[in-house]
């Protein structure tokens, strides 16, 4: 059961803080309430039923240590004080059994799991975290949760602290927009322009704190609604409408008057909308509800997962950095533009530049990439389109192009079109855009340019950053290319070395068939040891001449036994005085020294007629080798001299040198056998 410490049941309504209260886990009963000091003491239970579940989330029992953040509505009886909106952040830790010094008889599981909450009207939890980490954290290490005199000093502390009133600063102390850029990217622009149609969103995630203030990020961006969020909690609240007016001064030095000219902030949580950063399944019924309209709301149980169609038009997983445009009516609407996404892509690469590797060191940075940057940045894009959005009414409104000088000289055309003009046509069926339209002077754009921040030309520095962001992109890539060339580089060289490796291959395998084919001539032929056709065989000086050998063994043994036969005739036939009688009897001629020699191929017929027999041997007996077993010039083996005369017949006909009456027959057979070998 609950208890109140009465001593701090005074009410303060002048203070921001509300209340600080213990929710554990009963084994039976569930999360409850067990401690509560400030404020509504006496019925928070009837006020905050679904605060025990929104401060023990689903999963929270698979983290050491996890935050969450959520709203409360309050309904107030006292008409001292209307029906608004508070927020709770709670701190939830979990302690073995064992650990604990006292254990009460509730005690009947391992593991003990609470949480300690903090209640405040106002959204700071960037402030409250750290106090409420520390204490919590104590609380736990005590051992004795029935000592909740920390509990108590938390909420004075804090409630000294937050005595007066609280700035912009501390609204925004503790938002992650830069993680939020740097995890989605463009699409942050996109989350951005859907939270202003009002769509029904849906966050969901397994962490819960990055869950809650992802959501209270993409919040912020809005200029200056994290400080009106008094109708979040329910869509029945319309209390910011109510108490609005139109403004008609401006001081373009102050810019909270420039915002209220403006029209900002934009009431995308009026009535019919409700903000939840974490939704716990209790409260799934008041999404149903005919007057909830649009909300956008944030849960860790996969159950609603499986019914997204019902509960979402929008779908956003945190664990991923995804979204899902589930509702097909806003798909037109959400697609940026050209210009859009050179905007957003411009503030991503600032967020990327500056981003360190501890997110807490990010105050750090400079300007350019740091929460404000990003959140001016946003300023400026939404009082463009704002204004672009008027100039575009006041173009219609004409029904055609209005006069010349009632047109804007530095504007061409109409500039909402840079938006996307489905996104326009869709926004004008809002509900925040009948306020804005309401409350806000039909010619803004004569105050704020109507034009998209991104329009013109390309700079150079955009060129220099769009290049830089390619290259980051082409990492990936340049890393598989780079990969799978040194592969390939790696299997080429492999196939070029076998390659080469086969080709040496079959040249050793040629030369082997050519030496076995040669090793088996030489010992099928007939020529024995010591011939001329063996001496010209194994001498390597007349590998020249050895090429045109292609009749064969048999061919030189018959070729080199003539011309033996030839030479001994010649020396017959130079020693018989016949031959002398019988040249005179054939006719007259002339005798002619000359060195008629016998070339290695044959028959041949010098240019003047006289028939020269020309042998295929490389020498003759008398021309023997040397004695060190050298050759001798090539130049003068190449003939051997079969006399010193022939003859030079006189009356045209060819007389044979060695042809006797006896033998004419035989030798002219001779000499046309050797001829036609020779053809």
């Amino acid at each position: 059961m609950s208890s109140i410490d009465e001593s701090y049941h005074e009410q303060q309504t002048d203070n921001v803080i509300i209340g600080v209260c213990v929710v554990g886990f009963h084994h039976t009963r569930g999360p409850e309430v067990e401690y509560w000091v400030g404020e509504n003491a006496d019925d928070h239970s009837v006020l905050w039923p679904n605060l025990p579940f929104q401060s023990l989330p689903d999963g929270s029992h698979s983290h050491e240590e996890d935050y969450s953040y959520f709203t409360l509505l309050y309904e107030s009886n006292d008409k001292r004080r209307k029906s608004t909106t508070y927020f709770g952040i709670s701190c939830n830790r979990q302690i073995r059994a064992t650990e604990l010094l006292y254990k009460s008889a509730d005690v009947t599981r391992s593991t003990v799991q609470k949480s300690v909450v903090v209640v405040a009207t106002r959204p700071i939890f960037g402030p409250i975290r750290e106090k409420l980490a520390v204490v919590t954290r104590a609380y736990f290490l005590q051992g004795n949760f029935e000592d909740r005199s920390i509990i108590n000093n938390l909420y004075d502390n804090l409630r000294q602290l937050f005595q007066n009133d609280v700035g912009e600063a501390d609204l925004y102390n503790g938002m992650t927009l830069r993680e939020l850029v740097h995890r989605f990217k463009w699409k942050t622009l996109v989350l951005f322009k859907a939270l202003i149609l009002e769509p029904r969103i849906l966050f969901f995630g397994s962490n819960t704190e990055l869950l809650c203030s992802s959501q209270f990020s993409l919040v912020s961006l809005i200029p200056g609604l994290i400080d009106h969020l008094e109708d979040s909690a329910s869509p029945t609240l319309n209390s910011y409408e109510m108490s609005l007016k139109k403004s008609t001064s401006l001081k373009s030095s102050d810019r909270s008057s420039l915002l209220a000219f403006m029209g900002l902030p934009l009431q995308v949580f009026g009535k019919g909308g409700m903000f939840n950063p974490y939704c716990p399944l209790q409260q799934l019924e008041a999404l149903t509800q005919e007057e909830t309209k649009f909300y956008l709301i944030g849960s860790t149980n996969s159950l609603l997962l499986s019914q997204k169609h019902k509960y979402a038009d929008i779908l956003v997983n945190v664990d991923d950095n995804s979204f899902e445009i589930l509702n097909p009516s806003y798909e037109a609407a959400l697609q940026l533009t050209h210009y859009d996404r050179r905007w957003i892509d411009s503030i991503t690469q600032a967020v990327n530049a500056t981003w360190p590797d501890d997110i807490d060191r990010s105050d750090s940075i400079l300007f350019s990439g740091s929460e404000d940057y990003i959140r001016w940045q946003f300023e400026d894009y939404l009082m463009a389109l704002l204004a672009s959005v008027k100039y575009d009414g006041f173009l219609r409104k004409h029904g055609g192009p209005p006069p010349p000088e009632a047109l804007l000289p530095e504007i061409d055309g109409n500039p909402a079109t840079d938006f996307n003009m489905d996104w326009v046509d869709k926004w004008k069926d809002t509900n925040n855009y009948r306020i804005f339209q309401s409350y806000t002077d039909e010619e803004l754009f004569d105050v704020v340019e109507p034009r998209h921040l991104s329009s013109g030309g390309i700079s150079l520095e955009e060129v220099q950053r769009k290049v830089a962001q390619q290259v980051q992109n082409l990492a990936p890539a340049k890393e598989t290319i780079t990969k799978t060339l040194t592969t390939g580089s790696q299997k080429v060289s492999a196939a070029f070395g076998n390659f080469w490796a086969e080709i040496d291959n079959m040249r050793e395998k040629e030369r082997l068939r050519k030496e076995a084919i040669q090793a088996k001539s030489k010992s099928e032929s007939p020529v024995n040891e010591g011939s001329p056709a063996s001496s010209i065989s194994s001498s390597s000086s007349y590998s020249r001449r050895s090429q045109h050998i292609t009749t064969g063994a048999t061919d030189n043994s018959y070729l080199s036994s003539w011309t033996r036969w030839a030479i001994d005739k010649r020396r017959a036939l130079s020693s018989s005085d016949a031959k002398s009688s019988s040249r005179k009897s054939s006719g007259s001629g002339t005798m002619v020294k000359s060195k008629a020699g016998i070339s290695k191929y044959g028959l041949d017929v010098d240019p003047e007629g006289v028939r020269r027999f020309q042998s295929k041997e490389d020498g003759e007996n008398e021309n023997k080798r040397d004695s060190d077993g050298e050759d001798e010039d090539e130049d003068n083996n190449d003939h051997d001299y079969l006399g010193e005369y022939v003859t030079v017949p006189t009356d045209g006909k060819t007389l044979n040198p060695w042809k006797t009456d006896d033998d004419e027959g035989e030798t002219s057979e001779i000499i046309s056998r050797v001829t036609g070998a020779k053809n």
